[in-house]
């Protein structure tokens, strides 16, 4: 993943371009995937698992709300860790690079358990009726929150950084 290909050339001294690159992908991260993604699961997905009688508490919901404040705070201390890099702060590298590795960890765990358990929940409980009413809501999210035009923009720009950075599709 990028941010931690950033991460370890930032460790290792490198700063060209490496920040902005960061910051960029930190936006993405931010808007895409917390804004917009955990959104879509906070605001739409889970009321409606709940509406069903899949409990929050103890249950496949609390596990990823959970989750989603744990990458909040990965994302607050990286973005924290960058600023604290520009202004030549030791050890800053090394917590960017500490939490980008979390945050992955993170990322990789979420989305597994939405592959394996909560989507297959709520294909299995969820009526028809219930996900069209979801899928027009999730458009209308991403719409008003990333933007018409801006998800494919976060597509180029990974596109870009995957060339950059030499990594393969993950």
């Amino acid at each position: 993943m990028q941010t931690f290909v950033i991460a370890e050339r930032l460790v290792g001294g490198e700063n060209s371009g490496l920040v902005k690159d960061a910051e960029a992908l930190l936006d993405f991260f931010r808007t895409f995937v917390d804004t917009c993604h955990h959104g879509k699961e906070e605001s739409g997905l889970f009321p409606a698992l709940e509406q069903v009688g899949v409990s929050r508490q103890g249950g496949p919901i609390g596990v990823m709300l959970n989750e989603h404040e744990q990458g909040r705070t990965h994302l607050r201390e990286m973005a924290r860790a960058l600023k604290d890099h520009e202004a030549g702060r030791p050890q800053s590298a090394e917590r960017f690079s500490m939490h980008a590795g979390e945050y992955i960890d993170v990322l990789k765990r979420h989305i597994q358990k939405e592959d394996q358990v909560l989507f297959p929940l709520a294909a299995e409980r969820l009526p028809a009726s219930t996900a069209a009413q979801l899928e027009t809501k999730f458009k209308q999210i991403e719409a008003e929150v990333v933007g018409v035009g801006k998800h494919e923009q976060y597509h180029t720009m990974l596109d870009i950084f995957m060339e950059k950075y030499g990594l393969g599709t993950e």
